[in-house]
């Protein structure tokens, strides 16, 4: 990887530009200070929204109903987001890291047995139960997907998974647990799901295990976003909200692409930031959150806009700019124009003095926050559902319980309410997933409020591309230029995920200040490890 082009800088005069303040920016904030040594003061963290997370903000509360801005859940954790954890204080105890009370949290709390069910499907008699052994494949498709992960990625190209699999592969037990689970359809990148065959191919009946650092003790945002804003404010780091950067100038004096100035937009106000090529700045390239669509318990969310140009934010407005100017920094059309293929709805449920979660448990034997995702095999929707240990919202009554879920198929009519989910209001969407359960409508549905979100960019990431597509985070005739977020390219890692945008920014820092450190290795099945000690690919 790129490491600065050999330009050293000097951690106590670099200023730090980071553009957008999601959970990349976050992170680079934290290793800047931490690793690089670089004075909180001199941290600038840009957005034009009026808060931190970027798509993983969660809102409302038990009388309107909560929404829970999912974004890349499960999110399997990985060493990246441990160590940035293990650097920022708890706010229960401020002696303790994040890291260390989560992990005391689930020592408290961690359940005796994991859920048994991952999958339901209609049977004679109702809902019956699919357990983790019974996700089996023949050999025929083993042997395809074995070889496909001994494939060179860059032989793949622009294939789709459907380019590589009959029609029968899609109809499996397999294929719903893992297209579910990482919200992959047949159209998506070959490569994309070659890297994630290698990377959690061996743990396929633990992938639905709530593992320590996903067992928060409320949702992310709140027990992880939060606090890292917090402890970033408190060291003195500069967060200018409200504050759409509009383009980069580049400095025409330079072999090297260095930027030399941020033109953004302050509150309405046009102004100019000058950067030095001994900065640093940091872009949050694209967004998954794009165009989202919000609709209430009895109005379904607005239509998806058809022309393209209403997708274009700031986040992928920028990104088109910084093309225009190198091929160096990818092509965000890919993974732009493509809104039928890349659209999911999620949604939230709150109850209230409800027994739906004893239900719950009876028909699945899934004590609540023991299993990431129950999903519904036969579902035209492609639903799953996520049911967490209670409370999800540190506001939340004990007479109070929250789930959420999704569909990968929002356009598809449903199996009991007979309209697409993408026009249905959330009382319908609870309705369809409550009959998809075997539960009685009646009886919880009056007491509900369900909160449904459509995003067209939702699995934008996924779409298949091209090896140059993505930018690397230090593109290579960039000298003060880095590139954080989903869309850029990680060697062997898998996108939609916390880890990425995370490991994103510990390379984005540790190559841009030159430190002789690297993000944790990225594990792989075994048998691709044996491969490569054999000369393999």
């Amino acid at each position: 990887m790129n490491r600065g082009n050999g330009l050293k800088r000097d951690p106590k005069t670099t200023k730090a530009w980071l553009i957008g303040s999601g959970i990349s920016s976050l992170a680079g904030a934290v290793h800047l200070i931490h690793d690089a040594g670089v004075p909180a003061a001199n941290i600038h963290i840009l957005d034009v929204h009026s808060h931190a997370g970027g798509g993983i903000k969660s809102c409302g509360d038990a009388e309107n109903g909560y929404v829970l801005y999912t974004g890349s859940l499960p999110y399997f954790h990985d060493r990246c987001v441990e160590h940035l954890l293990s650097l920022v204080p708890s706010t229960d105890n401020p002696k303790q890291s994040l890291l260390d009370s989560i992990k005391e949290l689930d020592r408290a709390t961690s359940p005796k047995r994991a859920a048994p069910t991952r999958l339901i499907k209609h049977g004679d008699k109702g809902p019956e139960c699919l357990h983790s052994k019974s996700l089996q494949i023949g050999p025929k498709y083993r042997m395809e997907l074995i070889k496909l992960m001994l494939e060179n990625e860059r032989m793949l190209g622009e294939k789709a998974i459907q380019d590589a699999f009959d029609e029968a592969f899609f109809k499996t037990n397999f294929w719903t647990l893992w297209s579910t689970t990482f919200a992959m359809q047949p159209w998506h990148s070959l490569a994309e799901f070659r890297r994630c065959l290698c990377k959690h191919l061996a743990e396929i009946e633990r992938l639905n295990d709530v593992k320590a650092l996903d067992r928060t003790k409320y949702t992310i945002y709140e027990s992880v976003v939060m606090p890292i804003e917090s402890y970033l404010k408190m060291q003195g780091v500069d967060f200018h909200f409200n504050a759409k950067v509009t383009s980069l100038q580049m400095d025409p004096k330079e072999a090297q692409t260095t930027v030399s100035g941020i033109i953004l937009k302050d509150n309405g106000e046009q102004k100019t930031i000058d950067v030095r090529p001994e900065d640093l700045v940091m872009v949050t390239l694209g967004s998954t959150t794009s165009a989202t669509e919000r609709g209430s318990n009895d109005k379904a969310p607005n239509p998806v806009p058809q022309h393209d140009k209403e997708f274009l934010d700031d986040d992928w407005a920028l990104w088109i700019d910084l093309m225009q100017a190198s091929t160096d920094y990818g092509n965000p059309f890919n993974f732009h124009n493509n809104v039928d293929q890349s659209t999911l709805e999620s949604f939230t449920v709150t109850l209230r003095d409800s027994d739906f979660m004893e239900r719950y448990e009876k028909l699945t034997n899934n004590k609540p926050g023991t299993g990431a995702l129950l999903s519904f095999s036969d579902s035209n929707w492609g639903l799953s559902i996520s049911v967490p240990r209670q409370p999800v919202c540190s506001d939340q009554p004990s007479s109070v319980d929250v789930f959420w879920g999704y569909g990968l198929h929002p356009e598809k009519t449903g199996n009991f309410v007979h309209k697409p989910m993408c026009h249905c209001s959330g009382k319908e969407i609870l309705t369809e997933v409550l009959s998809q359960l075997g539960m009685p409508v009646d009886d919880i549905l009056p007491n509900s409020i369900t909160k449904p979100v459509l995003m067209p960019m939702a699995t934008a990431p996924l779409m298949p591309r091209r090896h140059d597509f993505r930018p690397e985070v230090m593109p290579s005739q960039s000298k003060n230029l880095a590139l954080v977020g989903q869309y850029v390219e990680i060697q062997d890692d898998t996108t939609l995920s916390m880890e990425y945008s995370v490991r994103g920014a510990q390379m984005a820092v540790f190559s841009a200040m030159k430190l002789n450190k690297h993000p944790p290795k990225i594990e792989r099945h075994l048998l691709l490890s044996v491969f490569d000690l054999l000369g393999g690919a």
